[in-house]
């Protein structure tokens, strides 16, 4: 049952974050709704909901616990600059200034970044499994990029 409940959980969020990329290029394409501001509305309301199902799916007192250990609320707070905010700035800057199918397609080079990361901090090793990773994701890209042709690129 939980198997079956995580799958269709990550079947949802994957559709959101289609539809969220397809909605978002529409608002700034055609509604000039600007970047900055969506990305911060987008983030109150999902923090305010997550907020919202902890309080009341949770004992409340659990809510304030992570701000007690100093070294725990800067992590949070990283995280939430550095991580959240980077990244869902960056993805709808890009499809504000190219297309959502781009946006989601530079997003899904993230296990390249991440492999070679770890390797330049030398928190991994590069394997023949993180070799196929990068080739195929680059190689991905370049096809849906420029459908094969060196001397041309397909999207905007």
């Amino acid at each position: 049952m939980n198997r079956r409940k995580g799958i269709l959980l990550v079947l949802i969020g994957a559709i959101c974050w289609g539809v969220g990329g397809t909605i978002s290029q529409k608002l700034f394409q055609q509604y000039g709704i600007d970047v900055n501001w969506l990305v911060t509305v987008r983030l109150l309301i999902s923090g305010g909901l997550l907020l919202f199902v902890h309080v009341m799916t949770k004992e409340k007192t659990h809510l304030m616990g992570v701000w007690q250990k100093k070294r725990t609320a800067m992590q949070i707070l990283l995280f939430g600059l550095m991580g959240m905010l980077a990244v869902q700035y960056t993805y709808m800057a890009s499809i504000q200034h190219g297309n959502a199918a781009v946006a989601t397609l530079l997003q899904y080079t993230a296990p390249v970044m991440i492999i070679v990361y770890l390797v330049i901090r030398r928190q991994s090793t590069f394997t023949r499994r993180d070799l196929v990773t990068v080739v195929l994701a680059l190689a991905g890209m370049f096809f849906l990029l420029t459908n094969g042709s060196i001397s041309t690129l397909t999207v905007p």
